[in-house]
């Protein structure tokens, strides 16, 4: 009994296996398919323009990006398959990377990722409210309601998602099934809107809702200087975009952070985690695909359309000049083919795709956050209180309501409360790390999957009995090239993170504190993390927990 007090902080986690096969599935999709992948081709073409005539075999250097970052993130589904099947805990990489790699480096990435997710939590729950803002002018709908109103109807979000998560992996998972179904199914007739698309339908139906023919933006972008700013090459051009792919891949291991609430983890996770990740690829490839060619085939002026007019004029740089502004976003030209149609109420499904496809994202972010948190609460480097679970409902409920609180933080990013014009240390800071043109939270990212990555090379050496009794695996030699594949492929994207313009942009942002701000503020995050690791390490010694111990053992179930 006294061993035990010296270990973990009970001998049962207290958490029960509730999630099935098809919610497994779905807590990836939905943490994926959310707002990103609705605009992040007018964001690549308004960073890197690009004329059609220069796509190799025809394909948008966006579709190109999602295949070759694709690529990667299959290659790193495979490593947290691998992972998640011989030690299906909550917690997920926090759990592999410790008892792998290290202690400190595990703890270090798990804050990373945590604070990355229940961050962007809290930025969805207002990008919610913001889709409907910006879906309702389809539909003459009026929904501004400014900064602060944005700010508590995220806030409500936060709180009614905190409250479902609260009542278990069961019951957020109906709820998760729920908010999965509606939009998929309208999802379905926007790819069959995009697969009939014609260009005068196309072209009656912008003219009917804009009032100006598709030509006058492509125009007006070139008058802007869109040709100008013309990417080098095609190849250019995907490079830039593979920074916005990441951004939009990124939750493709969720599932794995309550691996110790999945029935038969060590069979279910491996391939729901390679059945969602083939679906996401193929719907970021396949949704590109039928936009580019939908979008470009109207408002041609030589060598440009209005794809590449309206994400130059909305992320290029470009100015709409006395022309109505023109959401740039995959549902609008959706919108476009259904009203030229007469389909015109099509405008009102576009909401609720648009709307539900950033809510779903919210329950696996709770989720996947508040086991991170658990976890560690669980191996003594937190206070222990984050580590109790309800007997009723076998919820953290408490590492959930702190995740929430953390939220609160994205919330106010994305709701835009704190003015440019305010320094830094008066609240803009925040907007500063969060608001950039990449967020702080996808090199937080990027830091945790390369170490996941790293962790799965060193398994077979490190863990050679786990290894050998694990459910999914291959030889030695496969598995440590498949994993280092997966760290070259993660460290490209890191590298990106920190020097692409639209990144961190380093070393040219370390020039003033506003473009180095979100660099600091995650070395400042590094810095704290460290001294609590250290500081329960050396509380250790006082209470007679054994830190060695611990990582050396696989926490129970």
């Amino acid at each position: 009994m006294v061993e035990e007090k010296k270990l973990f902080t009970r001998k049962a986690t207290g958490l029960v296996r509730e999630i099935g096969f098809f919610t497994a599935i779905i807590i990836v999709l939905c943490n994926v398919i959310g707002l990103g992948w609705q605009k992040r081709v007018f964001q690549s073409s308004g960073w890197a323009p690009l004329p059609a005539k220069e796509f190799f075999l025809g394909i948008h250097p966006m579709a190109m990006a999602f295949i070759l970052a694709g690529i990667v993130i299959v290659l790193s589904i495979f490593c947290f398959a691998m992972l998640a099947a011989a030690m299906p805990k909550s917690g997920g990489g926090y759990v592999h990377i410790t008892r792998i790699l290290s202690p400190y480096w595990g703890y270090i990435a798990g804050w990373f990722e945590y604070f990355s997710i229940a961050v962007s939590f809290g930025m969805i729950a207002v990008a919610v409210m913001e889709a409907i803002m910006i879906f309702g002018g389809l539909a003459g709908l009026s929904t501004d309601v400014g900064s602060v109103g944005l700010f508590f109807i995220g806030v409500v979000i936060v709180a009614i998602f905190c409250a479902v998560a609260a009542l278990g992996t069961k019951q957020a998972g109906r709820f998760l099934q729920v908010m999965f179904i509606v939009p998929a199914t309208i999802t379905v007739l926007v790819y069959l809107l995009f697969i009939i698309a014609s260009p005068a339908a196309m072209e009656y139906g912008f003219k009917l809702h804009w009032g100006h023919t598709a030509a006058e933006y492509t125009r007006q972008a070139l008058a802007s200087g869109m040709a100008e700013a013309k990417a080098p090459s095609y190849w250019a051009a995907v490079f830039t975009s593979i920074i916005a792919a990441y951004w939009a891949y990124i939750g493709y291991a969720a599932s794995t952070f309550v691996a110790g609430e999945v029935k038969e983890a060590n069979k279910t996770l491996p391939r729901t985690m390679f059945i969602a990740g083939g679906i996401i690829v193929l719907v970021y490839v396949s949704i590109n695909l039928l936009l580019s060619a939908a979008g470009g085939s109207i408002g041609k002026v030589g060598d440009w359309s209005l794809l590449q007019a309206v994400a130059y004029l909305r992320f290029g740089g470009g100015d709409y000049g006395s022309l109505p502004s023109v959401g740039a976003w995959m549902p609008t030209f959706a919108y476009m083919q259904a009203n030229g149609m007469g389909m015109g109420w099509f405008a009102w499904l576009i909401i609720i795709f648009a709307a539900f496809w950033v809510a779903n994202d919210i329950p696996p972010f709770i989720l996947t956050s508040s086991r991170i948190i658990f976890a560690m609460a669980f191996d003594r480097v937190l206070p222990d209180w984050l580590a109790a679970v309800n007997e009723r409902w076998h919820s953290p409920v408490n590492a959930v309501v702190f995740t929430g609180a953390v939220a609160l933080i994205g919330c106010a990013s994305e709701a835009g409360n704190f003015s440019a014009g305010q320094p830094w240390y008066l609240g803009h800071g925040i907007e500063l790390i969060f608001g950039t043109g990449v967020a702080a939270t996808d090199l937080w990212d990027g830091v945790f999957f390369t170490l996941m990555a790293l962790a799965a090379f060193y398994f077979p050496i490190k863990k050679p009995d786990v290894f050998a009794k694990a459910p999914f695996k291959y030889s030695k030699g496969t598995v440590q090239l498949i994993a280092a594949l997966a760290i070259l492929g993660n460290l490209w994207f890191d590298y990106i993170f920190l020097t692409d313009a639209h990144g961190f942009g380093l070393p040219g942002s370390l020039g003033s504190i506003d473009g180095a701000f979100p660099f600091l503020f995650s070395i400042a995050l590094l810095v704290i993390w460290t001294i609590v690791y250290y500081y329960y390490r050396g509380k250790s010694k006082t209470t007679g927990v054994d830190y060695q111990t611990i990582y050396q053992e696989i926490p129970p179930d």
